[in-house]
């Protein structure tokens, strides 16, 4: 009787076991098939922009999973550096320093604000009285010489850094300050797709280039083998013609070998969808966002941070890709443009 129960207990246990195991693996598979569905439009759109034929292969979508998790996680953690959108017209140009220093007059605010054609367009397009905007600058510093206090002592002669902002555009008009963010991560993740894109179509040039190469390198030989067969050894060095013949054939080698590699590297639709996950799985190397803090009086003179001089710290982003780095912040502004 004992042993029966002791076996019956033994059998509880396994089964028991079974079902927990199997109820944990249903929650895993759960959890994941909940997981593609939340990524599924942004797999999709990132599909779309990059390579549509990654399609083809069966579970693209759960291999393009993590890595446009990634990008996602960047984009959240970039648009976390942006402060609250500031208010920019005319009025604020004299009121707050950190608009004071992006536009040298009133007036250049509401030229900006007035001539942009997207917000025109999205005035056009929506009553309410307010948009928001992403407000983009290249940013100047020119060193100069002029006098500071020093304690209480007129320092002459002292080095000092102005800082200018050009080039004002306006970016991604909308109604709120919430729908802007949505559309800047949504931005961002377009771009990490087009830069996979580029690099894929990077891959595809080089590849096309070293294949041209190689069919000139071999026309080359065949036509200099066949000039051996003619009059040429009558009228040139043999040592001359034998070391130009070598040349060819080592040159013809290396690009050979330099083409398997290329070709290795877009051999399938997986290495297609290979490079699309190596972009978005570095975000940063292709799109560098980082914050930065401007400490100016109001002649837009760079201040030491424990400078006793009155000035404002301007909280801003800095973004660098393609060769080109812009300052930005959030706006937003009124119907007239104040």
């Amino acid at each position: 009787m004992l042993m029966n129960q002791q076996s019956q207990g033994f059998l509880n246990h396994v089964l028991g076991g079974i079902a927990s195991f199997a109820q944990h693996h249903l929650a895993e598979r759960r959890i994941h098939h909940e997981r593609l569905a939340f990524l599924h439009n942004a797999i999709e759109q990132v599909v779309d922009a990059s390579e549509p034929r990654i399609r083809l292969i069966g579970n693209y979508q759960e291999k393009l999973a993590d890595p446009v998790e990634t990008a996602l996680h960047h984009s959240g953690r970039v648009l976390q550096q942006l402060p609250a959108a500031i208010v920019l017209d005319g009025h604020a140009w004299a009121n707050d320093l950190q608009v004071n220093a992006f536009f040298a007059t009133a007036a250049d605010v509401r030229t900006v604000l007035s001539e942009d054609a997207q917000v025109r367009a999205f005035f056009a397009e929506h009553p309410g009285p307010e948009c928001f905007a992403l407000l983009l600058m290249v940013k100047q510093e020119v060193e100069t010489f002029g006098t500071a206090m020093d304690g209480e002592m007129l320092v002459r002669e002292v080095r000092q850094i102005r800082v200018s902002f050009s080039h004002h555009h306006l970016f991604f008009p909308t109604a709120s300050e919430a729908e802007l963010r949505r559309e800047l991560k949504q931005r961002m993740l377009m771009f990490l797709a087009t830069r996979a894109q580029d690099r894929i179509n990077e891959l595809r040039t080089g590849r096309g280039a070293l294949e041209e190469q190689r069919r000139q390198l071999q026309a080359q030989l065949r036509a200099w083998r066949m000039q051996g067969q003619g009059l040429r050894p009558l009228l040139s060095s043999a040592d001359t013609d034998e070391r130009r013949l070598a040349e060819l054939e080592q040159r013809l080698i290396r690009t050979e070998g330099d083409l398997v590699s290329a070709r290795k590297q877009l051999g399938t639709l997986d290495d297609y969808l290979e490079q699309v996950r190596q972009v978005l799985s570095q975000p940063e190397t292709y799109l560098r966002v980082q914050p930065l803090a401007l400490r100016l009086n109001r002649l837009g003179l760079k201040l030491a941070e424990n400078s006793p001089e009155a000035g404002e710290t301007l909280s801003l982003i800095e973004l660098a890709s393609l060769g080109e780095q812009r300052i930005g912040t959030l706006v937003r502004f009124g119907r007239e443009g104040g």
